[in-house]
């Protein structure tokens, strides 16, 4: 009986080649491995059989982090490219954001509802031996210096070295995933620092919509609660874990591309989200409960020039609320898992205060099941 293991997928060589800088001098490896560890042969035993492999975690420890994409990440990556031809059969997950790693040496950022990729033309950064092909607001990626085991993205300040991000490094890539707010100066190869430019808003890159949910249209509520989690995320604002698994409930003013969006995961947990074209604010997760779970009250509020949105609870029994307030016309609003969403438009120019909202709720027989203010 024979085994045959599949491969190891690499770069290309001539592509290596293209995005390595030649040098004239040999550069002395600081690894002195010898060559049976540098190998990475491992010695398997399967059905009385010896099967010799490579041993990734020996000679290529970052490659414990890389899996393969999914065709629906590939495919988002291709129209994001603008090349149908564009392949990748490796990517790094960091929480929820994914870089793909193209067969050709091009890389391909996903969020839940962005892409970002290097636009045409675009010069890689030369380091040692190796350089930057990649560069967004959140990650660095391209090809390390030879010998390369470990990266990091740092902020030196002052000669200070200040926070500082680790990444993934193979033979063939280094990708690091920075938060959005580090200002990165300092890609550190093992120990070798190299300085890099901090990345401004100016700086080279190619972000379009793209959205995990299949959906093109923008302002579709799944897509709206995507770029809400997706700032959320960026801002460390909530974990991962915390942002994974949510659906949208309830929008209003999303027609007008403004507006508030109500979230739910498992119609036990809630979320909000205000929006104003261009911008989306990060998930707010509402997470403390009232002592009577069918209390009437505001959990959140969203105001424009000329009308507020509110996110509000009642009691589940409740179908339809009527809200008011002084300077407002009467509204009604449907009432979904005992949650509902309320626009008011001011009239006459008056001010207006949350503590002068009045509710009335009514169950399914048009029953009034609560009434008051509840600002």
């Amino acid at each position: 009986m024979t085994i045959e293991l599949p491969p190891r997928r690499a770069l290309p060589a001539d592509v290596k080649d293209r995005m390595r800088p030649v040098f004239t001098e040999t550069r002395t490896r600081r690894n002195h491995t010898p060559l049976a560890v540098a190998a990475g042969v491992t010695l398997l035993i399967v059905g009385g059989l010896v099967v010799t492999r490579p041993a990734a975690d020996e000679a290529d420890p970052g490659r414990e982090r890389v899996v393969a994409p999914s065709s629906q990440d590939v495919a988002r990556c291709r129209a994001a490219i603008d090349d149908q031809g564009w392949s990748s059969t490796e990517m790094v997950v960091f929480g929820l954001r994914k870089v793909l790693v193209g067969e050709d040496g091009r890389f391909c950022e996903l969020t839940l509802s962005r892409a970002g990729v290097a636009p045409p033309g675009f010069q890689p950064t030369r380091l040692e031996a190796g350089s930057v092909t990649y560069r967004s607001s959140n990650v660095i990626a391209g090809v390390p210096p030879l010998g390369t085991r470990t990266v990091m993205a740092r902020e030196n300040v002052a000669g200070v070295p200040q926070r500082s991000s680790s990444g993934i490094a193979t033979t063939d890539f280094f990708i690091v995933h920075t938060s959005a707010t580090m200002l990165t100066n300092e890609l550190v190869f093992d120990d070798q620092a190299v300085p890099v430019q901090r990345f401004t808003s100016g700086s080279e890159d190619r972000i379009t919509d793209s959205f995990e949910s299949g959906d093109h249209d923008p302002w579709a509520p799944v897509n709206v609660l995507a770029r809400c989690v997706d700032n959320a995320f960026n801002n460390n604002s909530a974990t991962v874990d915390e942002l994974r698994g949510w659906e949208p409930l309830l929008a209003a003013g999303l027609d007008r591309r403004r507006g508030m969006l109500i979230a739910h995961r498992g119609h036990q947990e809630s979320a909000t989200c205000a929006v104003s074209e261009p911008h989306q604010n990060g998930l707010s997760l509402i997470r403390a409960a009232p002592a009577d779970p069918d209390a009437t009250l505001i959990v959140d509020s969203y105001r424009t020039e000329s009308e507020v949105f509110l996110a509000a609870r009642t009691t589940r029994s409740a179908r339809t609320v009527e809200v008011s307030a002084s300077g407002t016309t009467t509204v009604t609003a449907e009432v979904t898992d005992g949650q509902f969403l309320a626009t008011l438009n001011f009239t006459g120019g008056q001010p207006f205060s949350l503590r002068n909202v009045h509710v009335v709720a009514r169950n399914a027989a048009n029953e009034v099941v609560f009434e008051g203010s509840i600002g």
